[in-house]
């Protein structure tokens, strides 16, 4: 079994998040499941998962599949004792099957947001919000197997009648206020 060395610092805080995300550009199953606690909870929006074989199921799996060898580009990092803040941009090819979506081969780029809770004593991620927008995820999946219907799209005639948008996704409200509070004291960039 190997010796397992508690989260001491900011650098090795950085340092573990930045494996983290580096192990899903792999398909190595294994590895990107060992940095979640046995009773994980993740959130991502439209789905929850608890424990590590739903995560591996609905989250992991279906991912590597899809977009295997993808890159996670972390622009910040913020953090708190055992909560971490962090600012990507997913991008990667598609090609697997997502959402019963055929492989286009093309690429995909996404911004994203997670928050993590993690022990620091195992160095697991206990639980997650990750927040980018599946939807858009899936309109450049279909815009780039049906180029053709953009091309339509940008060509019809502009007309002045007003479109509401119904609301994705948002935030949950409470999670940032007790992130924004846990971090305000010691905030390290």
């Amino acid at each position: 079994m190997a010796v397992v060395i508690p989260l001491r610092s900011a650098v090795d805080i950085e340092s573990f998040m930045s494996e983290y995300y580096a192990a899903w550009g792999g398909k190595d199953e294994d590895h990107i499941m060992s940095y979640y606690a046995d009773n994980v909870t993740i959130q991502i929006p439209g789905s929850l998962m608890q424990g590590k074989s739903a995560v591996l199921e609905q989250f992991v799996r279906p991912f590597i599949a899809a977009f295997p060898g993808n890159t996670h580009f972390v622009k910040n990092i913020v953090f708190a004792r055992d909560v971490a803040v962090i600012e990507f941009t997913f991008k990667a090819e598609h090609k697997g099957p997502f959402a019963g979506r055929a492989a286009t081969q093309l690429p995909i780029e996404l911004p994203g947001c997670g928050v993590y809770e993690y022990d620091s004593a195992r160095r697991q991620i206990s639980g997650a919000r990750i927040y980018f927008d599946v939807g858009t995820l899936l309109k450049q999946i279909i815009d780039q197997r049906q180029p053709h219907l953009k091309t339509e799209q940008e060509a019809a005639p502009a007309t002045d009648t007003v479109a509401i948008a119904a609301p994705m996704e948002h935030l949950d409200l409470g999670t940032v206020i007790a992130v924004s509070q846990a971090v305000s004291g010691e905030m390290v960039l």
